[in-house]
């Protein structure tokens, strides 16, 4: 895997995930209204260690190319991770994904103790510019349930748009809603 540097904004500090944030992840991914538009239920202190094991899997397997890294969302003021994002192009590095190699998925939780202080939008926007910027990235997307209306006017607030809708009976992640496929292109200006 290749180094990747942190990636500072005014609050925020997000850094590759590593074996030390399994309790810290555990806060949110095992709370239920963390996890309720999310494609899995609370998980248990276990099965979040197996979901960081497979993220570092993932990432340590990554290349330049075809990529899956998990990212912890510290304060810069505390240390404390107060959520984690994931930007990807292939489900299981270095193996091509669906999608091409110059375009990504994004994707984002905070614990409910931070919504609403825009540290989502200030985490998203961080990725968006490094996909952009350090990927050369030309597409990115974002998947999110019709009935999560603080995250789709996130990713429509940094200019995402709808570009596909999967009624309820296509969600393969058991939560039985509809939800939206968002993209975003590279501004031509970065070209």
């Amino acid at each position: 895997m290749e180094l990747i540097s942190p990636i500072l904004t005014k609050r925020l500090k997000l850094r590759l995930l590593t074996k030390h944030d399994a309790a810290a992840l555990h806060r949110f991914r095992g709370h239920q209204t963390a996890t309720r538009y999310l494609s899995h239920e609370p998980l248990s202190v276990e099965e979040n260690s197996v979901r960081l094991s497979e993220q570092l899997a993932h990432a340590e397997a990554s290349t330049a190319e075809w990529f899956h890294l998990g990212w912890a969302i510290e304060l810069r003021a505390t240390g404390e991770v107060i959520g984690d994002a994931r930007a990807w192009n292939s489900s299981n590095p270095p193996l091509p994904g669906k999608i091409p190699a110059d375009h990504a998925a994004l994707g984002y939780i905070l614990h409910p103790d931070h919504h609403g202080s825009g540290y989502g939008s200030e985490a998203a926007a961080a990725l968006v510019a490094w996909l952009f910027g350090d990927r050369g990235t030309r597409t990115i997307y974002a998947g999110v349930y019709e009935p999560n209306l603080a995250s789709r006017k996130l990713l429509e607030t940094l200019g995402f748009t709808r570009d596909h809708h999967f009624p309820a009976d296509q969600d393969s992640h058991g939560k039985g809603l509809p939800s939206w496929r968002y993209r975003l292109d590279r501004p031509r200006n970065m070209s």
